[in-house]
């Protein structure tokens, strides 16, 4: 009896610790357009991320993200099989809104991407440039909903995303 009923004062609790620990968790997916030697096609992103804000209007947003689309060869009839992931670490800025934000963010990610050829085939990972922008609509004082537009630069490749997500305040 004792332990249901800590549990029930922890769980009890929960909205009052989003404003001691004060970060926040989140997953999105949606489709991204993957550019390679000139070539583009749509394929699919998602990932999970974690920001912490420092005030109202700054957070620093860390995450990871994966991908794959199926791009035309240059001069080939076969395709090119992308695979990626990226760690993204950005500075993001938000415009408060009565029930959200608009934000936009911009910083670096670390990239490992695959091409799959029957011809020829590519790896690569480095570092590149990502940034982006969206709305947050607030469900309830714990979990929001986000759709966002994310660049970014994975050395050959190039990724436009249209992303929805789901986040929550720790």
């Amino acid at each position: 009896m004792k332990q249901f009923a800590a549990g029930l004062l922890l769980i009890a609790a929960m909205p009052a610790s989003a404003d001691i620990w004060g970060f926040s968790v989140g997953a999105s997916a949606g489709a991204a357009r993957i550019e390679y030697q000139g070539n583009d096609d749509y394929g699919y992103e998602y990932g999970v991320h974690a920001s912490y804000p420092f005030n109202d209007f700054l957070s620093i947003n860390a995450g990871v993200v994966q991908g794959s689309a199926e791009v035309d060869a240059r001069g080939q009839s076969a395709k090119n099989d992308i695979d990626y992931t990226a760690f993204p670490l950005t500075l993001r800025g938000d415009i408060p809104l009565l029930i959200g934000s608009v934000y936009a963010k911009a910083g670096t990610n670390y990239y490992d991407y695959d091409v799959d050829n029957p011809v020829t085939g590519k790896s690569d990972d480095g570092w590149g440039f990502t940034g982006g922008a969206g709305v947050v609509f607030t469900l309830l004082p714990i979990v929001d909903i986000s759709l966002g537009y994310e660049y970014r630069e994975m050395g050959a490749v190039k990724n436009n995303a249209i992303l929805l997500g789901i986040g929550a305040s720790l």
